[in-house]
């Protein structure tokens, strides 16, 4: 009689099973790195809305008050008001968004906005100066606003006065001291700590957000493993002309 053997069971070979774990593992990257990569654009829009909004407040203030907001100049922006202690510094540029001057509710400390305004002599854009020849009474303060951010809008490049950099591109480099635009006012808003120095602020706004620095990145600026902050600018000529439309 013969004996029939079962037919021996197919299986993986050490090859094949190194080369399914290894797919396995690419794909679970990829998708690894799609999630935390959509998670950073969600968390960008976010900080861009805040952004925004607080830009509205900033020019509704204008509208309703004839002049643009001191900043916040209290530690952390725990002020949340105007100056410190009621007293807004004749020169102060750079600090917090005075949020509850604004009518806007204050974040948690990680989250808060930095805020930067145009004060020069003639076309300070916080108190402007009494208008002079314009064939009117200036009973509400709306002509003065007006020829302080019309003189500003036409004043030299400077870094005296807050201003915005290149982008950091090889055909726009991002320094210091180089100013690409000096706007009326500016918005800063962290997203992620992408440098871990504790600020939550990145590139050229690490030092505004330490030092009260003038300089800051510029809005088109692209994220990248180093850099997410959303930074939105109203120029001088922007903002007069918002006013004009809203003033008819």
């Amino acid at each position: 009689m013969i004996v029939r053997r079962p037919p021996a069971c197919a299986g993986f070979t050490i090859l094949e099973l190194a080369i399914a774990v290894s797919i396995v593992g690419l794909l679970g990257a990829i998708v690894s790195s799609a999630y935390f990569r959509l998670a950073d654009v969600r968390a960008r829009a976010a900080a861009q809305a805040q952004a925004e909004q607080a830009r509205q407040a900033v020019r509704l203030f204008a509208l309703r008050n004839r002049r643009l907001p001191c900043p916040d100049l209290s530690a952390g922006g725990n002020g949340a008001r105007e100056g410190i202690g009621g007293s807004c510094a004749t020169g102060a540029q750079v600090g917090w968004l005075p949020y509850e001057s604004l009518g806007l509710a204050r974040p948690e400390p990680g989250a808060r906005l930095r805020y930067a305004v145009s004060r020069a002599a003639g076309a300070d854009l916080v108190a402007p100066a009494a208008a002079t020849d314009i064939g009117e009474p200036d009973f509400d303060g709306d002509a003065r606003l007006r020829a302080a951010l019309a003189l500003s809008a036409n004043l030299p490049a400077s870094t005296a006065r807050p201003f915005v950099t290149g982008r950091g591109t090889p055909a726009d480099p991002a320094s210091c001291t180089r100013v690409v635009a000096n706007p009326a006012f500016a918005i800063v808003a962290p997203v992620r700590d992408r440098d871990a120095d504790g600020t939550g602020f990145d590139g050229q706004n690490l030092q505004m957000a330490a030092t009260g620095s003038t300089c800051m990145a510029a809005p088109a600026r692209a994220m990248d493993d180093r850099y997410d902050d959303v930074v939105v600018a109203e120029s001088a000529s922007a903002l007069l002309g918002w006013l004009a439309a809203n003033t008819r």
